[in-house]
C-alpha cells in the first residue's frame, strides 16, 4: 500500500470539513472566553442533545473503531462485551449519578475532593488527582487517539511505517508528527472558545463520523454479497477465529468464564459515578434533567448505535483481507495486522469523495477528543493543581464548591496556556505505544480497586480522604504488579483471557487496605457532611444519620433508582444483541429484542426524568 488514495474531490471535502469547525470555534470565541465557567463548562447552558452528542463524540475516535476490529478479529463479536457490559454503569449513572453532578455545582470532578472532605489530606489527595488526570490520565487518552489517526494517515497517505522525521534530536514517526499537526491546530480553535466550541463543534463531528461508517458498512456489505454470504466467507476464512460472529462472550476455559463473569459483575462499576469528560459535560448541563437525559442519550448511541458499522468491517475483513500460512509459526498470517485493517477496508472498498468523508469522519472523531481532553487537562491543572496549592502555600481555606468558576480574562488565559504541556507529553507518550486495547486494559486494572470508593463516597456519610488514598495507591501498586508478574500476567499478544481475574484480585486487595483505613481515619466535620447532603441531596440510608443530626428529613430510598437502573440495563443489552441480529440477517430475532427494549427503555428515560426534577 504505497502512495496516497487520496484525489482532489476527497481533499474539498476534508478542507470543508476544517473550515466549519474553525467557523464554529471563532462563533463562540467571545463567549468561552468571558470566564472559566463559560472556558470549560459552556456557561453551565447546554441542553441534554448537545452535552449526550458531545460525550458520544469524545468518547468515538479515531481508535475507537480500530480497537472495536481489532477485537473482533482477534476473538469475535463476543470480545466486545469487555466495554458493552459498561452499559450498566452507565445506565446506573443516568438515575444515581447524573443530577447529583449538576446539583454540585463543581467546575471539575476532581474538585469534589474538597467539597466533600476537608483538611491537608484533602488537599493533598485534590493536587495528586488534579496532576494525575490532567497529564497522565488525559495524555495517555490523547496519546491512544494519536496513534489510531497516524495509523488511518498511513494507510491512507502510503507512508512507509519506518518513515521518521527529526524534532531537536528526537525522532517520530512520520504518520504522528503528521497527526500532531492536526492537533495543534485542533488546539488552536478549542484554546479560541474552550467548552463552547468544542461542545457545539462535537454535533456535527459525531454526525459525520457515523454517515461515513455507516456508508463504508454498506459499501462493504454490497461488495462482499450480503450479510449471507460474508457469514458464509468469514466461517470458510482459514485464520478467522472460531465462533467470530457469535454475540456471546468467550467462555473457553476457567479464566474467560471467570473474564466473562468479571465483565457483567465488576468491570462496569468504575462507570457508575461518571468522571472526566462525560462529568464535565453533565456539570456544563443546563439542568439536573439536561444531565440525566444527556447521560441517557450518549448511553442509547455510545452502545447501541455507534460500533455495529465497525463490527460488519470487522467481519468482512477477515473475509477479504489476504492470509498467508507461515510453515515457521505453524499458524496462517494475514497480510495487514489488525490495527491496520479498519484503514485497508477504507482503502480497498471506497471511491474518490466517500475516501474523503470517511478521512473526515475519523479526522472528526480525532478533534472532538482532543479538543474536549486538552481542555479538561487545562481544568484540572488550572482548577485542581494550581488554585488549590496556591492557597495551601499561604495557608488560606478552600471556597465553596464551583466559587472559582467565574475567573476572568486572565484566568482563562491561564487555561489556554496549560494545554501546551499537555500536547508536548501527549507526543512522548504516542511514540511509544501501538497496543490501544491493551493500554485500556491495564488502565482499567490499576484503577479498579477506586471503584466502590468512588460509588461509595457519594452516599456514605463516613468515607474520608484516607479512605480514597488508600484505594488508589493499592490498586496501583497491585494492579501494576498482576500486570507485570505472575499466573495472572497479562499476555505480550493475543487475546487477555486472564483480565477478569486481575480486576477481581485488585478489587479484592485494596479492599483489605481501604476498609480498615476507613474506620481508623477521621470524617469530615458535621458542618462539612450536611453542607455537602443539602446541596447535593444523594438518595439512600447512607446519609440518614446526617440528616437526622440535623432535625432534616431523612433521604428518599434509594431501591426505586436501583430497580429502574436494572431496568434501563436489561434494555440496552437488549437494543444491542437486537441490532446486532438485525444488521447480521437475523430479522425476527433482532426485531423482537429491539422491541423489548422500547418497552423497558421508554419508561426508563421518563423516569430518569422525573427522578432528576424531583429527588424527594
Amino acid at each position: 500500500m504505497t502512495g496516497s488514495v487520496l484525489t482532489t474531490l476527497d481533499w474539498v471535502v476534508i478542507v470543508g470539513y476544517l473550515v466549519l469547525v474553525l467557523g464554529i470555534g471563532i462563533y463562540f470565541a467571545r463567549r468561552g472566553s468571558r470566564s472559566t465557567e463559560g472556558y470549560f463548562l459552556a456557561g453551565r447552558s447546554l441542553p441534554w442533545w448537545v452535552a449526550g452528542t458531545s460525550i458520544v463524540a469524545t468518547t468515538f475516535s479515531s481508535d475507537t473503531p480500530l480497537q472495536v476490529v481489532t477485537l473482533v478479529r482477534q476473538g469475535g463479536i463476543g470480545e466486545n462485551w469487555w466495554w458493552w457490559s459498561m452499559a450498566a454503569g452507565h445506565v446506573a449513572g443516568v438515575f444515581l449519578f447524573a443530577p447529583l453532578w449538576r446539583r454540585s455545582s463543581l467546575v471539575t470532578d476532581v474538585e469534589f475532593i474538597t467539597a466533600r472532605y476537608e483538611g491537608i489530606s484533602a488537599r493533598f489527595l485534590r493536587i495528586f488527582e488534579g496532576l494525575w488526570q490532567g497529564l497522565l490520565v488525559n495524555g495517555v487518552v490523547l496519546a491512544s487517539v494519536t496513534v489510531g489517526m497516524a495509523t488511518i494517515a498511513r494507510i491512507m497517505l502510503g507512508i512507509p511505517e519506518d518513515a521518521v522525521v527529526s524534532i531537536g534530536g528526537l525522532e517520530i514517526d512520520s504518520a504522528t508528527a503528521l497527526v500532531a499537526v492536526l492537533a495543534i491546530g485542533t488546539l488552536g480553535y478549542s484554546m479560541l472558545s474552550g467548552l463552547y466550541g468544542v461542545a457545539w463543534s462535537d454535533v456535527p463531528q459525531f454526525a459525520l463520523a457515523m454517515i461515513g461508517s455507516v456508508i463504508l458498512a454498506v459499501v462493504v456489505l454490497i461488495d462482499i454479497g450480503g450479510p449471507s454470504a460474508m457469514l458464509a466467507k468469514v466461517e470458510a476464512a482459514a485464520w478467522a477465529p472460531a465462533n467470530a460472529a457469535s454475540l456471546a462472550p468467550s467462555t473457553g476455559d476457567a479464566a474467560a468464564m471467570a473474564t466473562a463473569l468479571a465483565f457483567f459483575t465488576l468491570n462496569w462499576w468504575a462507570k457508575v459515578p461518571g468522571h472526566g469528560a462525560l462529568a464535565q459535560r453533565l456539570l456544563a448541563t443546563r439542568s439536573p434533567r439536561d444531565g440525566a437525559l444527556a447521560l441517557a442519550w450518549f448511553t442509547v448511541a455510545h452502545y447501541v448505535l455507534r460500533p455495529w458499522p465497525w463490527i460488519i468491517v470487522a467481519l468482512a475483513s477477515l473475509a477479504v483481507i489476504p492470509e498467508s500460512f507461515d510453515a515457521e509459526l505453524g499458524r496462517w498470517i494475514p497480510a495487514v495486522a489488525d490495527k491496520d485493517a479498519f484503514p485497508w477496508m477504507i482503502r480497498s472498498h471506497l471511491g474518490a469523495g466517500a475516501r474523503g468523508l470517511l478521512v473526515v469522519a475519523m479526522l472528526g472523531a480525532f478533534m472532538s477528543t482532543v479538543d474536549t481532553h486538552v481542555n479538561l487537562s487545562s481544568a484540572y491543572l488550572l482548577n485542581d493543581v494550581l488554585r488549590p496549592a496556591g492557597r495551601l502555600l499561604q495557608r488560606r481555606p478552600e471556597p465553596a464548591a464551583g466559587a472559582e468558576a467565574g475567573g476572568g480574562t486572565a484566568e482563562v488565559w491561564k487555561a489556554r496556556l496549560l494545554a501546551l504541556p499537555v500536547l508536548g507529553l501527549v507526543l512522548l507518550i504516542a511514540s511509544g505505544f501501538d497496543d490501544i486495547v491493551a493500554l485500556y486494559k491495564y488502565l482499567g486494572v490499576i484503577a479498579a480497586g477506586t471503584a466502590p470508593v468512588l460509588i461509595l463516597r457519594w452516599y456514605w456519610w463516613r468515607t474520608t480522604a484516607w479512605t480514597e488514598i488508600a484505594a488508589m495507591s493499592t490498586s496501583l501498586i497491585a494492579g501494576n504488579l498482576l500486570v507485570r508478574f505472575g499466573p495472572l500476567a497479562a499476555p505480550e499478544v493475543g487475546l487477555d483471557s486472564r483480565f477478569g481475574p486481575r480486576l477481581i484480585a485488585v478489587i479484592l486487595i485494596s479492599g483489605l487496605i481501604w476498609i480498615p483505613a476507613t474506620w481508623l481515619s477521621r470524617p469530615a466535620s458535621r458542618e462539612r457532611l450536611q453542607a455537602f447532603r443539602r446541596a447535593i441531596r444523594p438518595a439512600g440510608p447512607g446519609w440518614r444519620r446526617v440528616a437526622l443530626e440535623a432535625g432534616e428529613s431523612p433521604p428518599a430510598p434509594i431501591s426505586p433508582l436501583i430497580g429502574w437502573a436494572i431496568m434501563g440495563t436489561f434494555g440496552i443489552w437488549s437494543a444491542i444483541l437486537g441490532t446486532g441480529w438485525m444488521v447480521l440477517g437475523r430479522p425476527w430475532q433482532g426485531g423482537m429484542l429491539l422491541a423489548v427494549a422500547v418497552v423497558l427503555g421508554v419508561p426508563t428515560i421518563r423516569a430518569a426524568s422525573r427522578a432528576a426534577e424531583d429527588p424527594t
